[in-house]
């Protein structure tokens, strides 16, 4: 009993169907290369583990090969006579867009179900966070991870992690940091993510790329299901070996781009179509995607124009629709966006085979949802469907929401019951529950497609004026409708959703910290801050998963407005800092102009700390000075009390700042101010003022840096370079010429590898 307690704690997400659907799907005998190769034999021979990376192109086939990985490794654990080895999978979706702890969550559930033995060291986090009513958090869940992993119950432990692509960059990045710190065998696939190598400097990266022998095996595989094409090839081996090998060589290793070449031969009748057909098959995925649109546009009207709202509907919506949704979806008449069930598809094979293979039915973390075939197409979508359909989407999307959303009762959800509250509100549970209803996704997103659109839809206004009685639960699953008009600067919307009473949550906030008068500030909308500041119970101090505040976005963005009204709020926390430490006034002088309305206006307010310090030991002046604004570093200079001697963490002083950064006049300012008594001050590497201006070739501020009484040219640095090697290296003859001029200058000075300034030109 306790052991299904703590599993249903950790959530319900379930990574296994994607691995039982890929494995199913997969050619048999493909990814032999792999499993079978001697780095990824001494990869599990590792005792201390290590990570290995395969990256490939879209449709190279990657998460098919985790799936061939994760099957043979299943077969070792199940022929471990000690049962020793832990094997645990996740897979990113960009459909399903999850958030760190969801994951990890999610592994920790899977080694639980899998091996309950480890139940004793999961146990105490249970009982603390049901006794406290919390969640527990990314660090804790992968300690508990760690701990168990060193803690001698399992020799081996195996993670596999497909679609890292997939995933928001930040996710991307956390992952990484978070997963190769556990002592853990680790093996991911992904698209190349060149900038995040550095981040796991040890692992073993590999390319995925499909073999000729892999794509045969592919072809040979699905010319069985094309029956007018097997029909066609069965007795021509020479036609046969023409199709293998013109599709072997135009699918570049990518097993989707042979799929879809394939299903361009679908229509074929005789040997003369197959070998037309060949001729002008596309090379790319772009051109494949292109020449499959123009198939798709090339239908007869009334299938084009519904594999159309097919597209629309896979590419904009925010999370995936199951079948029967899709269908239903699609059934509203585009006309009068009215539910009529004589427009509804037979079924889901019925709309998708219009889309030529761009669009397939697959399991999701919760169900069996549509989504693009591959990442690749959604990217595609992305971009050029409204160059092939210039209508706007997200007003399609909305007025069909609306649809349904009146087609079920929702604008009165009284009707729904009969007077009983207890049946309205089963009623209406129950229809959002409903596989066979298009009720939840209306309810969950209409707002944001209302306000994604291109302007304030009649079909919105008309249905807000006729609510009489709107559900509303508030929860972390729907998104706001005041959220997602707020961040669309639409005042009208915001307004209208208030007077229904949806303020109540005005503090709600999204997956990313955001409320509503956060969204309207990141949008810029003063109208809508106004009306948002007017609500009684607004937080105005509110910060986000970053720890901003509003007032450090509005100076971010330069919205000085918005500022002037939260400045004139009773309680504003104008030295509030973010997670980098980084406050209003760091935001405000860290454009390049400097944004004097907003700097004047922070500096009136008593209470800001013109010394405050970032993480990395950086004052408000340090980042005027970074952001090269001259009028920003002069309104601070002007502050009583601010520190002009102020080091970072780096130990660089606002003079070699300034001085690296080519800021002639900035340089003589400080010097003005007696900086250059300590102008041979070194930072954590040992470079100097003169040396930051040297390694740019700053010829200008050189001049005036060697005109400071005292100053040392020949200075070193903790690599044993001088300034004249610095120069040497930024290939800036002037900026040679200045110091080799100089009487006492050390020409042939060696660094630390031997090398003297001739050397490093």
């Amino acid at each position: 009993a306790l052991l299904a307690k703590v599993l249903e704690s950790l959530g319900l997400l379930n990574f296994r169907s994607i691995f039982d659907e890929n494995v199913a799907k997969r050619t048999p005998e493909t990814g032999r290369e792999v499993i079978d190769s001697d780095w990824f034999k001494e990869w599990l021979m590792d005792l201390l583990g290590g990570i290995v990376w395969g990256t490939g192109m879209p449709g190279a086939g990657k998460t098919v090969l985790a799936c061939i990985v994760i099957e043979r490794l299943q077969k070792l654990v199940e022929e471990s006579e000690s049962k020793d080895i832990c094997l645990l999978f996740a897979f990113c979706r960009y459909t399903e867009r999850l958030m760190v702890i969801d994951i990890l969550l999610a592994i920790l559930r899977q080694l639980l179900e899998r091996h309950p033995q480890v139940l004793p060291y999961v146990k105490p986090m249970y009982e603390r966070h049901k006794r406290e009513n919390t969640r527990p958090s990314e660090a804790q869940v992968v300690d508990l991870l760690r701990q168990i992993a060193t803690s001698g119950l399992f020799k081996k432990t195996l993670y596999i992690l497909d679609g890292l692509d997939e995933a928001a960059s930040d996710i991307q990045v956390d992952l990484i940091e978070i997963l190769s710190s556990l002592p853990v065998h680790f093996f991911i696939t992904s698209r190349p993510l060149d900038t995040l190598k550095d981040l796991v400097p040890n692992a073993r990266f590999f390319t995925i790329i499909a073999s000729d022998p892999d794509i045969a095996l592919l072809i040979d595989q699905k010319i069985h299901r094309i029956p007018a094409l097997r029909k066609l090839l069965i007795n021509d081996a020479t036609l046969k070996s023409e199709v293998v090998s013109i599709i072997s060589s135009k699918s570049s290793g990518m097993f989707l781009l042979a799929s879809l070449h394939l299903d361009m031969l679908k229509g074929c009748a005789s040997e003369s179509d197959v070998r037309k057909a060949l001729e002008v098959l596309p090379i790319g995925m772009d051109g494949m995607y292109d020449k499959t649109m123009d198939r798709i546009r090339a239908l007869p009207g009334p299938q084009a124009e519904l594999a159309k709202r097919v597209l629309i509907w896979v590419t904009y919506a925010q999370e995936p629709l199951s079948a029967e949704e899709l269908v239903l979806a699609v059934s509203v008449c585009p006309e009068t966006f009215r539910f009529d069930g004589k427009r509804k598809p037979a079924d889901i094979d019925a709309i998708l085979s219009l889309c030529c293979g761009l669009v397939q039915l697959e399991a999701s973390l919760s169900s069996s949802a549509d989504r693009f075939e591959d990442y690749s197409a959604a990217e595609y979508m992305v971009e050029k469907l409204e160059q092939h359909y210039p209508d706007d989407p997200h007003a399609l999307i909305a007025s069909t929401c609306i649809s349904f959303l009146r087609h079920y009762g929702f604008h009165d959800v009284s009707s729904l019951g009969c007077g009983d509250d207890a049946a309205i509100w089963d009623r209406f549970a129950s229809l959002r529950q409903e596989q066979t209803s298009m009720a939840n996704y209306p309810y969950k997103y209409w707002g944001f497609h209302v306000a994604q659109s291109r302007m304030i839809l009649p079909s919105a206004l008309a249905f807000l004026d006729d609510c009489r009685q709107y559900p509303s639960f508030p929860t972390h699953d729907d998104r706001g409708y005041i959220h997602d008009a707020a961040g669309s600067g639409k005042v009208g919307m915001v307004s209208r959703f208030l007077g229904l009473g949806l303020g109540a949550n005005i503090n709600a906030r999204d997956e990313n910290g955001h409320t509503a008068l956060a969204h309207a500030v990141l949008y810029g909308s003063r109208d809508v801050v106004m009306v948002l500041l007017g609500i009684e119970g607004i937080d105005y101090n509110c910060v986000d998963s970053k720890s901003r505040t509003p007032l450090t976005m509005a100076a971010e963005g330069g919205f000085t407005g918005i500022v002037d009204e939260l400045l004139e709020l009773e309680g504003i926390r104008i030295d509030s800092r973010d997670d980098e430490g980084l406050t209003a006034m760091a935001y405000a002088v860290s454009s390049h102009s400097g944004n004097p309305r907003i700097i004047r206006s922070v500096l009136q307010l008593a209470q800001f700390d013109v010394n405050a310090r970032d993480i990395y030991g950086r004052t408000a002046l340090a980042y005027a000075v970074r952001s090269g604004s001259y009028y920003s570093v002069e309104a601070l200079l002007k502050v009583e009390g601010v520190n002009i001697r102020c080091v970072d963490e780096q130990g660089i002083t606002l003079l070699m700042c300034a001085a690296g950064r080519g800021e002639v006049a900035m340089v003589s300012r400080f010097l003005g101010l007696g900086l250059g008594a300590n102008t041979n001050a070194k930072d954590a590497e040992g470079r100097t003022a003169l040396a930051h201006a040297a390694s740019r070739g700053l010829r200008e501020v050189i001049r005036v840096l060697l005109g400071v009484k005292g100053i040392d040219y020949n200075c070193v640095d903790a690599k044993g370079q001088t300034p004249l090697m610095k120069a040497a290296r930024s290939a800036d003859d002037g900026a040679v010429a200045v110091l080799v001029e100089l009487e006492r200058i050390e020409i042939n000075s060696k660094d630390n590898k031997g090398r003297t300034a001739l050397a490093h030109a």
